[in-house]
């Protein structure tokens, strides 16, 4: 990959000022503070170093280290796409960034992780069979588990790896339900709905074009859920395991065309919510319940909540508190990042703050947790420059500090 810098700087005096300026806001260690709010990059934005750099994932290890991680190339379906992290140290600072996961030739997308119940990292991508020339559509998943992934002098060891091939029961009956019943579709979503009809009878088509983004979710039950949706086909499915990756099946779809990169949380009487990035002309986050840990979920309804058609994650807290971040604005650009309280479990939205407000920059795909202190931490895309991480308390959204 060879990219090319250019000198815009009418003079020195004004390329030396410039040079001040990033020295204090851009440096990848840096932190500020805002009442609450502090944060910082994890490595120095530099295009010809990193190109295209989104769409982190944020893990919290057991010795209290930090763990993120996020793909970059030349563009978002390059070739040379690969899968990055770095580790922060308990009360330290972000390291260097090493290697995660690389497919040669093509192109690896959208990781999301997590940490188990025995203390098993996982890390779920997708690789792009077709190349560039038809990217989302040939998204293949595949997913990686770690029990030696907290020495902080290499990077991490993979115990076990496999594809994950989708297969959706009943497709045949649900995509031909929602393509006959306009009831499902919503505005803007006609051309999903003749796409869908167009790929039913391609047996490749039903595997492939499933991807990933939100952070999977660990049941009460024990058994993980990985929340995806079809580039294809315009619907969402969750991919369900209860013995560790061993083996997998699948949801029935929610009835809604035009969603995307579903996100999951449980309330407390086991009631899992789902909601959806929205690629209508809505523009609304969409939500669905399932009542059965994930087999069968509601038909798909709009929120109140606005949605320029990018990733959202939710998380609940541990005292039952959720907590939503997302781009807050009907349209792109991503220009203002969110994040919501909700007291109630998702019924209603009272605390909203702001972690990104500025009309000249970009900040999206955004990953959260609560660390084991109680302190919630997010990385984002930051003007698919580097990855930003910040920290707040509940107290922060609420206005309090």
């Amino acid at each position: 990959m060879i990219l090319t810098r250019f000198s815009i700087f009418p003079s020195v005096g004004f390329a030396l000022f410039v040079a001040l300026i990033i020295s204090v806001f851009l440096l990848p260690c840096t932190a500020w503070n805002q009442t609450g709010l502090s944060g910082q990059f994890i490595f120095q934005p530099d295009r010809l170093l990193h190109g295209h750099t989104h769409a982190s994932s944020l893990v919290e290890c057991p010795n209290g280290d930090l763990l993120a991680c996020w793909y970059e190339g030349a563009t978002d379906r390059s070739e040379d796409v690969h899968i990055q992290a770095a580790r922060m140290k308990k009360g330290g600072e972000w390291g260097s960034p090493f290697l995660l996961a690389d497919t040669p030739t093509l192109s690896d997308n959208n990781p999301c992780m997590i940490i188990d119940r025995q203390n098993r990292l996982w890390l779920f991508y997708y690789t792009l069979l077709g190349g560039s020339e038809q990217p989302w559509e040939t998204a293949f998943l595949r997913f990686k588990q770690s029990r030696d992934y907290e020495n902080q002098d290499r990077p991490v060891l993979w115990n076990y790896e496999a594809d994950l091939p989708v297969q959706v029961g009943d497709l045949d009956t649900i995509v031909s339900r929602l393509c006959d019943d306009s009831a499902w579709v919503a505005p803007g979503a006609d051309d999903l709905r003749q796409k869908a009809k167009l790929h039913l009878r391609n047996q490749l088509s039903r595997r492939l074009g499933w991807t990933t983004r939100a952070r999977p979710l660990i049941q009460s039950s024990g058994e993980l859920v990985l929340p995806m949706a079809s580039e294809i086909f315009g619907i969402a499915t969750m991919a369900i395991t209860p013995d560790q990756g061993r083996t997998w099946f699948f949801s029935q779809p929610p009835l809604g065309y035009g969603v995307e990169q579903p996100t999951l949380f449980e309330r407390s009487d086991g009631v899992l919510v789902a909601y959806f990035r929205d690629a209508t002309s809505l523009h609304r986050i969409r939500s669905s319940i399932s009542r059965d840990r994930g087999r069968t979920w509601s038909p798909i309804i709009a929120s109140e909540l606005p949605n320029p058609g990018s990733g959202l994650e939710v998380l609940r807290l541990r005292n039952g508190h959720v907590v939503l971040i997302y781009n807050d604005v009907e349209s792109d650009p991503r220009s203002r990042l969110a994040v919501s309280l909700s007291l109630d479990e998702g019924k209603t939205w009272p605390y909203t703050r702001h972690l990104e407000d500025s009309p000249e920059g970009r900040f999206d795909y955004p990953s959260l947790l609560q660390a084991q202190d109680g302190r919630l931490h997010a990385v984002y895309s930051y003007n698919v420059q580097t990855i930003k991480h910040v920290s707040f308390s509940e107290a922060w959204i609420m206005g309090k500090n």
